[in-house]
């Protein structure tokens, strides 16, 4: 069996092209054959920049409902062109209906989210036994900033999910690309992407985002009958450190816009203090986010006792879920001061007060969230290589190479377990 895969390894033609894809640049033109119709059983395939004017209302239906609508795409594709290429796949049905999901491509290190000493081990290995193996053109299905989720409505989606499955290895080569991934899934879509984990398709937890229920009168009726002894007593000592420092004072805003010098480079100092990086985003980005979200953009920011903001975060309004995106801080107090549990503490609060029944956060920081009580979320990756013999070995290898498996603090979440 051995001597059998290292001899189909060896007569495949130009293996770094194959690992990586052939082009060091991301952006790829599209010459003629590349937009050409794929056909596929019941549908076309169409490969486009930007979305015709003939299929806006389409457009606007497939995202009509969902936490980012067609709108945040866009922006996305404006704001953050330098760090992926965004494209959109149009399914057309035989009968005509179409609808319009996003991808992106994007060059990005097997390896990221593993320990340094790990990381250093395994990369040797795999830069000596397959040259520019570790960092791999990878088309993406969903959206670069969020999660991944599909197009049209929700009865609309196992059909969706069947064409995506044929249409997407053409794609990928069309677009030089050697791994397709479904990105950050949420489990919710298991039962309807079974058929790619059943065929060809790997999947594995990303990193998860958290959540809790808020079926509660006030904070304090939250610590009283949520979290333990121990907790209570820490946050509480955490305020009145708080308010040593200097009074905070939070306000919602309904656009960044007027403030984005001020914001911005909070959350740059985020950023820059992360082990983990996909996106960054940019000043364009937070300056277009209230026309992108419609209406549902929660801007919250903490100002001190002079009126300076110090810290603030994005949500979004989901029915009766809100959902904190990302955060920004002034390290200069941010941890002297406690600003992370005062902005929960305040969110927590407007929340309740405005009868959101449930919070639910980005991925990363778990110690504070396993403290707090909030539960897993889990987000799935399916992968495949294109190459069927480089996906035997990717089937293997990529259960080891996922984020989850290391990190310390998710095993100790009641339902870890959901994340597999």
């Amino acid at each position: 069996m051995t001597t059998t895969r290292n001899t189909a390894l060896n007569n495949l033609p130009n293996l770094p092209n194959l690992l990586e894809g052939g082009q060091t640049d991301l952006s790829v033109e599209l010459p003629i054959g590349i937009t050409d119709p794929i056909e596929i059983r019941g549908a076309t395939a169409s490969i486009v920049r930007s979305i015709p004017n003939s299929l806006d209302g389409s457009w606007e239906e497939s995202y009509a409902g969902k936490c980012f609508k067609h709108s945040y795409y866009q922006l996305i594709q404006r704001t953050l062109g330098e760090q992926f290429d965004h494209y959109f796949l149009i399914l057309e049905k035989s009968n005509g209906k179409p609808f319009v999901q996003p991808l992106f491509l994007v060059r990005e290190s097997i390896l990221k989210g593993l320990s340094a000493s790990l990381k250093q081990g395994l990369g040797r290995w795999l830069q000596g036994q397959f040259p520019s193996m570790c960092e791999i053109r990878m088309l993406m299905v969903g959206c670069s900033t969020g999660e991944g989720t599909l197009a049209g409505k929700e009865c609309d989606h196992s059909e969706v999910s069947m064409f995506l499955h044929e249409a997407l290895p053409e794609v990928a080569r069309r677009l030089n690309a050697s791994l397709i991934v479904l990105k950050d899934f949420p489990s919710s879509y298991r039962a309807t992407l079974k058929h790619f984990s059943a065929n060809g398709y790997t999947r594995i937890p990303s990193f998860p985002a958290c959540g809790i229920d808020l079926s509660y009168r006030n904070f304090e009726d939250y610590m009283a009958r949520t979290l333990s002894y121990k907790t209570r007593k820490n946050l509480r000592r955490k305020f009145r450190d708080a308010d040593r420092a200097g009074k905070f004072s939070m306000e919602v805003l309904k656009d960044f816009t007027p403030v984005l010098d001020e914001v911005y480079p909070l959350y740059r100092q985020v950023i820059d203090r992360s082990k983990f990086q996909f996106e960054i985003l940019t000043a364009e980005y937070f300056a277009g986010l209230a026309v992108a979200l419609g209406g549902n953009g929660r801007f919250f920011v903490w100002r001190d006792s002079c009126g300076k903001i110090v810290a603030f975060t994005v949500c979004v309004l989901e029915g009766k879920t809100l959902r904190d995106c990302y955060i920004g801080l002034d390290y200069e107090i941010a941890l002297s001061a406690h600003l992370y549990f005062i902005s929960l503490r305040d969110i927590f609060s407007w929340a309740m007060e405005n009868q959101i029944e449930r919070y639910y956060s980005s991925p990363l920081n778990y110690t504070p969230k396993l403290h707090l009580k909030l539960e897993l979320a889990p987000l799935d990756l399916y992968i495949r290589h294109i190459s069927p013999v480089f996906n035997f070995f990717f089937r293997h290898l990529i259960p080891i190479l996922e984020p989850t498996r290391y990190d310390p603090v998710l095993p100790k979440f009641p339902n870890f377990p959901d994340l597999r």
